[in-house]
């Protein structure tokens, strides 16, 4: 599949509920060669010297050509931490809770946590999409890759 990041992307800067520090909250959409494919929220936090970010992928299986923004039966949301894990010097992800502040809200349709996204026949090109998004959203790149780099030596 070939994925596109669409450039017309919002990036604003958003208050931590925790720490009260501004951080970077990035909303865009993934095109595949077929059209709309998903759309993807980042948001990336700086807390001390750990860099992580949190990323939610919203999937549809029947995007209106209109309104994409309209939910369909079959919407599902992944989430994922990308960031530093003990034992390595490289960021990694790992599934959380997807949508974790956003229940109730129909445009995110089923908000998988980590057991139900395990199975989940959508999986693959959840982590083919993240995968995309680390390695081509320029501020999430930077902010993942950039600030978290082991010294080379």
């Amino acid at each position: 599949m070939q994925l596109r990041i669409d450039p017309d992307r919002q990036v604003t800067p958003f208050t931590c509920d925790h720490c009260d520090s501004e951080h970077l909250r990035i909303c865009g959409f993934v095109n595949s060669e077929h059209g709309a494919f998903a759309i993807y929220y980042a948001h990336l936090y700086n807390h001390g010297d750990v860099h992580e970010a949190y990323i939610d992928v919203v999937m549809d299986d029947a995007w209106a050509p209109g309104n994409p923004l309209e939910p369909s039966p079959n919407r599902t949301t992944f989430g994922c931490r990308v960031g530093p894990v003990q034992g390595s010097s490289a960021p990694a992800c790992s599934l959380v809770q997807a949508a974790q502040f956003h229940e109730g809200d129909p445009f995110y349709g089923d908000r998988l946590d980590r057991e139900k996204a395990l199975p989940h026949p959508w999986l693959p090109l959840f982590w083919e999409t993240t995968d995309h998004l680390l390695e081509h959203e320029p501020d999430l790149n930077a902010h993942v890759y950039c600030v978290n780099a082991a010294p080379q030596g």
